[in-house]
């Protein structure tokens, strides 16, 4: 596995409705134990597999345990269903876990709460807050194999390759959502990832057709990247480091590129109209606590956007996992770009996938 070096100083990189660095901002939420107790019970989207795991253990059981603020999971992230429930005023899901590509495009159909930050307050953060959603954490993707069918010299270890059939023959893998997807079409098809943005939308479309005849499974779910490798589904697939960490534990023959990455930001978004609101504020307040934080990014393999979790996590273990963003040939995702194109983009592309 190449190992990389952690982010230390690229704070204002990532692009899209973040501000910058929020250094003057109060010390991070402290709760009284069972204080504010809610009447319901929160509802937070999330992402399945060990991932809600995850989740429950670092955010919503101590939180719980803090508050008396019980949370529940959901695990859907269909956009068009948020919308629906604003939309008609039946809000259910109280706190959305949204990449990049949701929280912007969320943003734009006015479907969040503007954030509370007297209620919230986040400490320093290396990514700053737009008005209605919230940094939470980085992100990295790439590729994954299976280390006993596939091993050294026999599988890719960037998107270049993973689009090189002759090279490298085998199933692909891929993912039902076109952002990401789009950025990995174009970078295999020789776009520099610095000249990535805006995306040339018919240039990645050609580049997929070429792939399509290849591709044994369309993921769903971020589990199902990594699952489709480990039951045989396929050979190579794009995935998320931390899914591939958990199956690695678990005793599959996996391994993952550091190569060449697409890195994004993860968003915490309260839908409009929520009766949780003052409590969504408090959670998500909760997981940007540095404690919280650091076990997060830790265990899961995350970059952390609490200032104080960063120091923390760059002295530890986890740091040899983390992406080097100063590596050229990684990408940052353009979340300002997707929150103009994507309803748009994925559209084409959920068609795309059926024709």
């Amino acid at each position: 596995m190449t190992k990389s070096t952690l982010l230390t100083s690229r704070r204002g990189l990532l692009k899209g409705g973040a501000a910058g660095l929020v250094g003057l901002v109060a010390a991070p939420a402290v709760f009284s134990r069972r204080a504010h107790a809610a009447d319901a019970t929160l509802t937070v989207t999330s992402w399945g597999g060990d991932y809600n795991k995850m989740v429950r253990e670092v955010f919503t059981e101590p939180f719980t345990a803090e508050t008396g603020i019980p949370v529940t999971l959901v695990d859907n992230g269909d956009m068009a269903k948020v919308k629906a429930q604003v939309q008609s005023k039946a809000v259910q899901w109280d706190v959305i876990d949204a990449p990049a590509a949701f929280a912007t495009s969320g943003a734009r159909d006015k479907l969040w709460e503007p954030l509370d930050l007297s209620i919230i307050k986040p400490g320093p953060l290396v990514q700053g807050p737009a008005e209605d959603y919230m940094p939470l954490y980085l992100y990295s993707g790439g590729l994954v194999w299976d280390t006993k069918r596939s091993p050294d010299g026999k599988h890719p270890v960037d998107f270049a390759g993973f689009y090189d059939i002759k090279r490298f023959p085998g199933r692909r893998v891929m993912r039902s959502l076109a952002s990401e997807t789009l950025e990995v079409a174009l970078i295999a098809d020789g776009v520099a990832p610095k000249d990535l943005y805006p995306l040339d939308v018919e240039r990645a479309f050609r580049a997929l057709d070429r792939i399509k005849p290849h591709v044994t499974k369309w993921a769903a779910t971020t589990p199902d990247q990594v699952n489709a490798i480990v039951q045989g589904e396929g050979d190579f697939s794009y995935s998320y480091f931390n899914r591939v960490k958990s199956a690695q534990k678990a005793g599959a023959a996996l391994d993952f590129s550091f190569e060449q990455t697409v890195n994004s930001l993860d968003y915490f978004a309260v839908p409009k109209g929520t009766k949780n609101k003052e409590a969504a504020m408090r959670f998500i307040g909760f997981c940007l606590r540095p404690d919280r934080q650091v076990a997060w990014a830790t265990r899961g393999y995350y970059l952390p956007n609490s200032v104080a979790a960063m120091d923390e996590v760059k002295a530890s273990p986890a740091a040899q996992y983390l992406p080097d963003l100063t590596n050229g040939k990684n990408v940052i995702v353009d979340s300002q770009w997707w929150s103009e194109n994507y309803t748009t983009v994925q559209k084409r592309y959920a068609e795309w996938m059926l024709t």
